[in-house]
């Protein structure tokens, strides 16, 4: 603790001395706390479990180890696990992600960088810090960490390409359902259709999800549910009883913080403006659909809107339907 406290007074410090700017402080510090946690997985050393330091913001993650020989390998998020990121890693990101030394690992379609043992990890921090800022736009003040000890297999499980961080190694007990155990991925679903508005999403999409309001409206009594997940936000939709509607609700960051940086105050003022009322009922965005007054094709309509037009879904990524 006392060590920890020392280097934040020296940042300090030094912003007064030298002029840095907060940007300048707020890039030291998490510099400092990334250095912390490859000094804890270097130093950690747990019978037959490997150590791993996950550095994220958002599905923008950067993820190390040691290897064997000491050396420290770490990974950094790529577009086959996570094709959502295709708006984030463009040409010159990616030309500049190489620059950095990185390259990519054709198993998982992440990039890789390998710092040799001796390299200071106060100095892979500082490398770390600009791969997250530079390639992939992350917000530092939004940086968040772990360190997570795995059990030592040649293929560690990673989190599959529908769950939060895609691509990184994790066991969690609630990861393992889609999770990936093999030594390397291979995306076999069909192509997605890229839309260029709502209306194109609800041609695309909008059968389906009409089915299954009518799937929750016939089985109105039960206790059913659909979810629509984008990858980057769901809307989710179940049926009431008295008098007979259907409760939807739209995924706030309040229920996954990552969503900080996509619900603008612009794209939330959309949602009021369909009828949706701030979390306090449930944690997420929420309006009831009176079926006296709303068919099962105008909620599936209104629900692919808010998709495209809050959540900034145009069909990039294959719509996820989980029902019950």
């Amino acid at each position: 603790m006392g060590k920890f406290r020392f280097r934040r007074v020296t940042a300090l410090m030094a912003a007064v001395m030298f002029g840095w700017s907060p940007a300048d402080v707020r890039a030291q510090s998490i510099e400092v706390r990334i250095d912390d946690a490859l000094q804890n997985i270097t130093a950690l050393v747990r019978p037959e479990r490997i150590g791993y330091a996950t550095f994220w913001d958002g599905n923008k993650f950067v993820q190390c180890r040691r290897l064997p020989d000491r050396q420290l390998r770490c990974e950094a998020a790529g577009t086959t696990m996570q094709p959502s990121l295709k708006s984030v890693l463009t040409g010159d990101r990616l030309n500049r992600l190489a620059a950095l030394g990185w390259v990519i690992d054709p198993a998982f379609g992440s990039y890789v960088r390998t710092f040799p043992a001796e390299v200071p990890t106060a100095a892979a921090a500082r490398h770390i810090v600009r791969a997250l800022t530079e390639a992939y736009a992350a917000n530092i003040d939004t940086v968040e960490m772990s360190t997570r000890w795995v059990a030592d297999t040649p293929c560690p499980p990673r989190a599959g390409p529908s769950q939060n961080l895609a691509g990184s190694v994790n066991d969690m007990a609630s990861m393992r359902a889609s999770a990936v155990r093999s030594c390397s991925y291979v995306d076999t679903k069909p192509a997605a259709q890229a839309v260029s508005s709502s209306a194109e999403l609800i041609a695309l999409y909008g059968p389906m999800v009409t089915a299954e309001i009518q799937r929750l409206r016939i089985n109105l009594t039960r206790r059913v549910w659909a979810s629509f997940s984008t990858g980057i936000g769901y809307v989710q939709c179940m049926p009431e009883t008295t008098p007979p509607a259907m409760l939807c609700e739209a995924q706030s960051s309040e229920s996954w913080p990552a969503l900080a940086a996509v619900l603008t105050p612009q794209r939330i003022a959309r949602l009021h403006s369909a009828g949706y009322a701030d979390p306090g009922r449930t944690p997420n965005y929420s309006k009831i659909y009176p079926l006296e007054k709303f068919t099962d094709a105008a909620i599936a309509s209104e629900l692919l809107t808010i998709l495209y037009d809050v959540y900034n879904y145009s069909g990039a990524t294959t719509l996820k339907v989980t029902a019950e």
